[in-house]
């Protein structure tokens, strides 16, 4: 069939006479920002840039969907025998070596165009994925990162300046280095930071825990001073703060009431010292038992006296028992608190530092702004082994799952990646990379910009 006859083909034919098709990147440029505001009409004038698409420049095939099956004009996309009605045609026209065409992105949706031409029986075909939001989300950026790590300070198996560079080459906006019971190393940490212009935000953390024979672990983010150090000194009011405590806990068993009143009472403390508490891993275990009595574990949901829950380090008997418990809280008495993602990143060769890790919608990553994400459910948990799962608001996780297929892996990772890989050579002695991690920082506020358009 002559390429001039294209336009007079069924969809039918078309598709039994494609024997083959190829995806291209970069086959045009002046793409418009991935993220739009609801209801927006766009104008494309797209450079040309691939010798298939300016050979066959006045038989390029426009066609678009968004995600709730309406086209431009509202009206169903149905899927018919032939498959006619699956997208919409697009009017288009080329011009020298750009094409233009003309959408309205209506509502907050995920919205497909794909752009293809035909040479011979192949087709050569580039698609574009927006993302068109309300303005009470769309005012935010978008930023990831990890905050339950640990170094050599006490469990890990890096030293406490090396951890926020591997969790930089992970992918990562913002983290904590939170070691068990000591608050030293988040200092060591940010120190050695400071000396690098990354972009990367490192908060003061530290795992904090209740003692004995009822163990649960608390992460402390962002606090001025170590909760551990007020826990474990004889002079300090914890022991007068988790006796008030337990006797609002009178009529549950000894064991129980002890060591929820510990754990409240440094809640308490956390939030004192201006941080944020979270709630790690329930129902991980230890010596073969839950390392928290179930009981426990529930008082401390249905009490919810913590600021966030931890999906991290993620096993699936765990994540099961979380899943089910929280179900039954949400149906027994309203549960209602945000989650957060993090990998316990120890350095160990078996663990992934890029799986587990926290989305936050929020005006930049310095903790502040984190910490007023987190208090208001504007943040995703993600979590997974071989790969990534997404957990929160359904408004939130749809679009976190749109930003990290077509944001985080392809534009800002790896860009995260390199400069990752820069910081360790600099902290192994290498100072002539310092002017390159700047400059990474520099691309990274770009492409977030171009993507976002800001």
């Amino acid at each position: 069939m002559n390429q001039s006859n294209v336009k007079n083909e069924t969809v039918m034919e078309r598709l039994c006479r494609i024997k083959a098709s190829r995806s291209l990147t970069g086959a045009f440029a002046n793409v418009p920002a991935r993220v739009l505001p609801a209801n927006t009409h766009v104008k494309f004038e797209l450079k040309i840039q691939n010798a298939y698409f300016k050979k066959y420049a006045d038989e390029i095939d426009v066609k678009y969907i968004r995600d709730d099956h309406r086209m431009a004009d509202e009206s169903i996309a149905r899927l018919t025998p032939d498959r006619e009605l699956l997208w919409q045609k697009v009017k288009s026209h080329v011009s020298g070596d750009t094409l233009f065409f003309e959408l309205d992105f209506s509502g907050e949706h995920e919205h497909w165009v794909g752009i293809s031409v035909i040479d011979g029986t192949t087709e050569y075909r580039e698609d574009f994925y927006f993302y068109t939001l309300e303005e009470d989300l769309l005012k935010y950026n978008v930023y990831k990162g990890s905050v339950h790590t640990h170094s050599t300070g006490s469990d890990g198996n890096y030293p406490p300046e090396f951890v926020p560079a591997y969790m930089r080459q992970a992918g990562y906006d913002f983290t904590a280095v939170t070691d068990h019971k000591i608050y030293e190393p988040t200092l060591q940490a940010i120190e050695a930071m400071s000396k690098f212009d990354s972009g990367l935000e490192v908060y003061h953390g530290e795992e904090a825990e209740s003692y004995g024979a009822g163990i649960n672990h608390i992460l402390s983010l962002g606090s001025s001073a170590s909760v551990s150090n007020w826990e474990y000194d004889p002079e300090s009011d914890f022991n007068e703060r988790v006796e008030k405590i337990k006797q609002e806990l009178a009529g549950y068993p000894e064991h129980e009431a002890k060591y929820v009143a510990q754990f409240e009472a440094i809640t308490s403390k956390i939030k004192e010292l201006g941080g944020i508490s979270v709630f790690c891993h329930p129902y991980w275990k230890q010596n073969g038992r839950y390392a928290s009595a179930p009981l426990m574990t529930d008082l401390i949901l249905r009490r919810g006296n913590f600021d966030a829950l931890e999906l991290g380090n993620f096993t699936v008997p765990r994540m099961a028992l979380l899943n089910a418990k929280v179900m039954e809280a949400i149906r027994e008495y309203q549960f209602r608190k945000p989650f957060i993602g993090s990998s316990d990143w120890h350095g160990r060769p078996s663990q992934k530092a890029t799986v587990d890790y926290t989305i936050i919608f929020a005006d930049s990553a310095a903790f502040p702004d984190f910490a007023e994400a987190v208090r208001s459910e504007r943040c995703v948990a993600v979590g997974g082994q071989n790969d990534e799962f997404p957990f929160g608001p359904y408004r939130l996780v749809k679009y976190a799952l749109f930003l990290m297929d077509h944001y985080f892996k392809k534009i800002h990772d790896p860009l995260c990646a390199q400069q990752g890989d820069l910081i360790l050579k600099a902290l192994n002695g290498d100072m002539t990379v310092l002017p390159a991690i700047a400059e990474l920082k520099t691309q990274i506020a770009e492409a977030q910009a171009a993507f976002f358009g800001k």
